[in-house]
């Protein structure tokens, strides 16, 4: 998108409305939102407790860095954080310098590591980063922000440091500056939706929940719920392969089947096909992922659909462990994640 006029904005106040225009300086990365849903949430909770605070940007690195651009960091009065802007060697640091901007309750941005007057905090690769110390997230905007994390939206959230002010932008615009604003967009969390059933789906399963996807298993199994009661799973017990419920679907949801029974894996097969997905795996051989085509493409599914499905899944060739194959089907799922990101936001 072209960041030549007014964009839509969500304002707290009245005094906030602004149209955001100016040459736009994009930065490469995508970022999902799980990490950041526990900064939001953390601030909303010292908020709650009348404790003033800023939320810490990497607004700009010069050289190597630990953490790219857009990584957040939250701090409140007394030095207290949540996050990192480095590999956790000076964090006790930023956020004590931080403690005075949250005081003046003015933004500014200050640059650590490389080039930085503060001589003392340095990064091991040699890099400078700098911070946006932003003190004017109010209550009422950490809500409307964790509210579109729950509800999978993509948007930006727009720093004014000018102003001490910021703003939801309704367009996911990509991460940078903005003439004297910073935009930090934020895309849904992969969605992994699991459906099958045995050793191979519970150990991805563990092995996505590491990761922070947001995870639904789809299974006839239904001591597969008790197995995973430790996990935060959205389980659904498959009844028939006659009867099978709706998918979750948005453009950020990877499906990946875990059967090795034909008459489940053809229906929800065909279900995936339909929804907008970035990525569908099934288990199974070459040869068993050349049969499934034939039977899809016999059944209508056009070609182009068809090979929309990773088979056979995974980035390890011949993964029979459970555990490799995890690690092999959630490697293919990275990136392709990353793939569509930089297809769909290239344009800004």
């Amino acid at each position: 998108m072209e960041n030549g006029g007014a964009v839509a904005l969500f304002f707290t106040d009245d005094s906030s409305r602004q149209a955001l225009t100016g040459s736009f300086s994009p930065v490469a990365g995508h970022y999902s939102s799980s990490p950041d849903v526990a900064s939001f949430s953390w601030l909303l909770k010292e908020f709650s407790e009348n404790r003033a605070g800023a939320l810490l940007t990497v607004a700009g690195v010069d050289g190597g860095a630990p953490r790219p651009v857009g990584s957040h960091m939250a701090v409140v009065s007394g030095e207290r954080f949540h996050g990192y802007l480095s590999g956790g060697c000076v964090e006790p640091a930023i956020a004590r310098e931080a403690e005075a901007v949250i005081a003046a309750r003015q933004d500014r941005v200050i640059r650590f590591g490389k080039g930085s007057p503060f001589f003392d905090i340095r990064f091991p690769c040699g890099g400078g980063v700098d911070v946006l110390v932003h003190t004017g997230l109010t209550t009422a905007l950490v809500e409307e922000v964790l509210d579109r994390f729950a509800r999978r939206k993509a948007f930006t959230l727009a720093f004014m440091p000018g102003e001490s002010r910021s703003a939801i932008v309704e367009t996911p615009l990509q991460t940078g500056w903005c003439g004297t604003s910073f935009h930090r967009r934020y895309l849904p969390a992969t969605r992994l939706v699991l459906v099958g059933r045995g050793p191979e789906l519970e150990t991805t399963a563990r092995l996505a929940a590491a990761v922070n996807y947001d995870i639904v298993v789809m299974t006839p199994d239904a001591e597969m719920g008790r197995r995973l009661a430790d996990l935060p799973v959205d389980l659904t017990i498959l009844d028939s392969p006659r009867d099978v419920p709706a998918l979750p679907a948005d453009p950020w949801t990877a499906t990946v089947l875990l059967f090795h029974e034909r008459e489940w894996e053809d229906p929800i097969l065909a279900a995936a096909l339909a929804a907008p997905g970035f990525y569908i795996g099934a288990l199974g051989s070459q040869r068993t992922h050349a049969g499934r085509r034939d039977r899809l493409l016999a059944a209508g599914h056009s070609p182009a659909l068809v090979n929309r499905i990773s088979g056979p899944v995974g980035i390890i060739p011949q993964a029979r462990e459970p555990e490799t194959l995890a690690l092999s089907v959630l490697g293919e799922v990275a990136i392709r994640r990353r793939e569509h990101d930089g297809r769909s936001f290239s344009g800004g």
